[in-house]
Order: C-alpha cells, then structure tokens, then sequence
C-alpha cells in the first residue's frame, strides 16, 4: 500500500515536470560516498517511477506464486472485491425470488466473498421440509443441523413421515449432542407416537440440564405423566402426583388424580381433592365429577357446603353442586331457588341441561323444552367459539 502511494506521488511530481519543461531540463547532482551522479530531472524522475513500478509489479508476482495459481486464475477471471460483492448480491436475490438456479453460480463466482459452507447453508434453505433428505454423517455438522431444523419444522406445511424425520433428528443430535431444540422435537415426535417413556426421559433430562425453561417444560410432562399412568397401571399414583407437583392446577391432572384415589378405595382423598380445586377454580366438569361421588350421601355433603363461607361457594360451578345436591336430597324448592339465580348470572350448558332434566322429572314439559333448546344452542356456540 505504501509503494503505491509513492508510485502515485512520483507519476503527480512527473506530471508537473511535463507541465513545466524549464525544470525537467535542468542539471541534477547527487554526491555520496565518492561517487559523482550527474543527470537531468526529468530523466531521474523517469527513471524512479519505472523503478518503482517494477517493484510493485515483481511484489504483485511473488505474493500470487506463494498463494498458488489457482488464487492468481480467481484474481484475474472475477475481478475486484467489489465485483464480487455485487454477484453475490445478485446470487442472494436469485435465492430469495427462487429465480433460475437460485443463486448457484453466482455463489460459486463469489467464493472470495461467501465462505463454500454458507453456500450449501443457502442451499439447504432453500429446499422444502419434505424434501429434505437425511444428510451423511460426514457431511458439514451445520448443514446436517439446518436440514434437520427444516425436515422438523412443526409449522411446515407439508413435512416428511415420522421415520424420516426421527433419522433427521438422530444424524442432528450426533454433531450437536443434546441441541435443546432438537431434544425438544424429538420428545414431540415421541409423544406423537404415544412413546411416553422416552418423552418423559428426554424432556426430564433436558430440564435437569437447564436447557429448556421450567414453564416451557412443566405442561408438557404433566400430560406425559397422565398418559404413563393410564399406561403403567401398577405406577399410577406415583405418575399422577409426579403431574400433579408440576401443574397443581391443571384440571386434566387434578381430575386424574381424583380417579386414581377413587380407584385406590380412598373416595375421602378425591372428595377434598376437587373440593379444594373448585374453590379456587369455576370449573364445571370437575363440579360434575364431584357431584357423581357425593350424590350416594347428597343431604349430607349439601349440608357440609351450606356451612361453608358465602365466599368459598359463590362461584358458579360451587353454586350449581350445592343445588344438585339439594335437588338429590330432596330439597327441589331450595334447589330450583339456587339453579335460578344460578341461571340469572350465566348460561351455563350443564345448568341448563340440568334445569331442562328437573323440569322432565316435575312433567314441566314446555319449560323442559325450552331449557335443552337453550343447552342445545349453548353447546353449538362453544363449539364454533373453539372451533375458531
């Protein structure tokens, strides 16, 4: 760099020679050492600048011999940086438009630019996820990752079979081992599959790792626990208070678990389960599964909640218990009087389905009618609102 400028600087000196031609003719005289050296300027300044374009052109040759020919075959055929910056821009948007060979030789003209790995990068991206094909085990750890990343994707619009992509998912974790996100996919791919011990197994081993955050991880096996009891009869128990110790207040978990203490003959721990659960929670079906186990002794669980505080029954799914117990035990006035104002504030389905059946029983057929037609229209909306 610093020959070339003072090539610049002697080729502007020589300029100014030619412009003034008084000065190019006068007498130089250099002595040193003994020696005499006699010439005219303009000569002398011809002389440097040849001396100093021969000495930048000889670095030029050295410095392309030691980086090989095929560097000095490059130099020459694709020109300056610039150049190449712009056929790689070109090369970008060819793959960004999926326009003629999406950028393939421009990328290959641009390798002074783009490194060769980027260029298979851009390649794989550019494939869908279903036509990703399982990489070789020697091929570049980043490209087996891309490709497995893409073959995964949940939101890819069409993706390959199950078996494919588990191969994907493998070759991925072999040159990225324990890689949070492919962990976390192939745990998706096992409970797909309904393989709940090594969803658990994986999704357990990644969080105790601190890959993936706790409440990203607790959802998922809680569920997984509830299927591994459903699974594994003999550990029931033991899976759904594992579910239950995550999502304490996940009804899926709590209704499970209220079963399984049911079937356990402990009919008193499921009582107090979902009791406690609906207290803090306005939830019908678990209201429902409550009332099928209170019903055999339905005076006195509704006496045991009339004591409660106002506070602790007002919610909606403790104020349609407390009337279907009174309506079990006989009590149909004080019943009808809480399903009504139950009625006043919500249009509940199971409160009206199960207004319509007090009215069959009591031969009240025309407001019977009127209530499951109300029922009927609650279940079409909540099925188009989730629907949506």
């Amino acid at each position: 760099m610093r020959l070339f400028i003072l090539l610049l600087l002697a080729l502007g000196i020589a300029m100014l020679l030619a412009l003034v031609p008084d000065v190019s003719g006068q007498l130089l005289r250099i002595e040193a050492f003994g020696w005499v050296f006699e010439t005219r300027q303009g000569a002398f300044i011809t002389a440097l600048l040849v001396l100093l374009a021969a000495l930048w052109l000889l670095r030029r040759i050295i410095a392309a011999i030691f980086a090989g020919p095929g560097q000095l075959w490059r130099t020459l055929r694709m020109g300056g940086k610039k150049r190449r910056e712009q056929r790689l821009r070109e090369g970008v948007a060819q793959w960004l438009d999926m326009r003629e060979d999406q950028g393939s030789r421009a990328f290959q003209k641009s390798r002074g630019i783009i490194p060769e790995w980027a260029t298979k990068l851009l390649k794989t991206l550019a494939t869908p996820a279903k036509d990703q094909v399982v990489a070789n085990p020697d091929d570049d750890p980043l490209n087996i990752a891309l490709a497995a990343r893409i073959a995964t994707d949940p939101n890819a619009p069409a993706k390959a079979d199950n078996a494919t992509q588990r191969a994907h998912l493998e070759a991925w974790l072999a040159v990225h081992p324990d890689a949070p996100l492919a962990v976390s996919r192939l745990a998706a791919l096992a409970e797909d599959e309904g393989d709940w011990v090594t969803a658990s197994t994986l999704l357990e081993a990644s969080w105790k790792q601190g890959q993936r955050s706790a409440s990203s991880i607790k959802p998922r096996l809680a569920r997984i626990y509830i299927h591994l009891a459903e699974q594994q009869p003999d550990a029931r128990q033991s899976h759904l208070r594992k579910a239950h110790r995550l999502a304490p207040d996940n009804r899926d978990v709590i209704v499970a678990l209220g079963h399984a203490h049911v079937a356990n003959q402990d009919s008193e721990a499921a009582k107090k389960l979902w009791l406690n659960y609906l207290e803090e929670h306005n939830d019908f079906q678990t209201a429902a599964e409550l009332f099928a186990l209170m019903s055999s002794e339905a005076l006195q669980m509704f006496q045991k909640l009339d004591r409660k505080d106002s506070a602790k029954v007002y919610n909606e799914a403790m104020r349609w218990l407390q009337a279907s117990l009174a309506h079990q035990a006989g009590l149909n006035g004080l019943a009808n009087e809480i399903m009504d104002q139950l009625l006043e504030k919500t249009s509940n389905c199971i409160a009206l389905e199960s207004r319509a059946d007090w009215h069959a029983e009591a031969g009240e057929w025309e407001q019977a009618a009127r209530c499951y037609q109300q029922a009927l229209q609650c279940r079409s909306d909540n099925s188009e609102s989730s629907s949506t």
